[in-house]
């Protein structure tokens, strides 16, 4: 197995994760993607042509998604607790005594 990255163009990195270029584009600006691991500037300077490297994005996008279900499920779980301690409970004896007695 080669474990050199393999860089593709934007049209084909797009492709390859299914996303649209936007989609590709926004996550390199807004710093889902860092530069020199998931993407280069071919040239070396900011507005030449950029290729990316699928298998670092892959794996990086395969670990948020693991930590954000992971956060999601610790998220769930207590919040179940937090309205499993407001549940009022009565001892049996409240709940059968008729009226009069």
């Amino acid at each position: 197995m080669d474990s050199t990255p393999q860089w593709v163009h934007e049209p084909e990195a797009a492709k390859l994760l299914a996303i649209k270029h936007n989609t590709l584009r926004s996550m390199r600006r807004d710093g889902r993607l860092t530069p020199g691991d998931h993407y280069i500037f071919v040239t070396g300077t900011p507005g030449g042509p950029v290729v990316y490297d699928i298998d670092a994005i892959r794996k990086t996008l395969a670990e948020r998604t693991i930590a954000a279900v992971q956060e999601k499920g610790s998220r769930r779980k207590a919040d179940l607790e937090k309205r499993l301690g407001l549940i009022e409970t009565y001892g049996d004896e409240d709940h059968l005594k008729k009226e009069g007695e």
